[in-house]
């Protein structure tokens, strides 16, 4: 078997770009689709029961609605994961923006990002994820360098 291997080497090589190329894509379809998801969520709490206040009676809903989400869907559906979706909808409210910047960059990128208050600056370092091929590491690398 190694031998016929070994005779179509370039089969083998193609084989494996095209399941390599595959995979890829279907890494930043999921990653896209979850950001519209986790956008789609903050929204519906900002929208429809928060009406975009902020009260003890919101932190009952998080509270509550983490719980049976985590119940249903499993790990995920933290508190701090509701206010993330809460945030990126905050940030970003027109959901076209979303659409634009989940095939660009992680949902990690962006969960990163939407915690820098300065909108200038948030964008500067979106374009530097985006231009630069960033790693979320290497962002919060530069952000820390920025803020110390």
């Amino acid at each position: 078997m190694s031998e016929l291997i070994s005779k179509n080497n370039n089969l083998l090589k193609s084989l494996i770009g095209l399941i390599d190329n595959a995979r890829r894509r279907v890494a930043l379809t999921v990653n896209s689709e979850l950001t519209v998801l986790y956008w789609g969520i903050g929204n519906k709490i900002n929208r429809d029961i928060l009406q975009h206040k902020r009260a003890d009676y919101g932190k009952q809903v998080l509270s509550e609605l983490s719980k049976e989400l985590t119940k249903i869907y499993g790990a995920g559906f933290s508190k701090r994961n509701l206010r993330n979706f809460m945030r990126i909808n905050e940030i970003f409210p027109d959901i076209e923006i979303v659409h634009s910047l989940s095939v660009q960059l992680t949902w990690t990128h962006l969960r990163t990002l939407i915690f820098i208050e300065d909108s200038l600056k948030r964008e500067f370092y979106i374009q530097m994820c985006n231009h630069e091929r960033w790693s979320v590491r290497m962002l919060r690398s530069k952000i820390d360098c920025i803020l110390n």
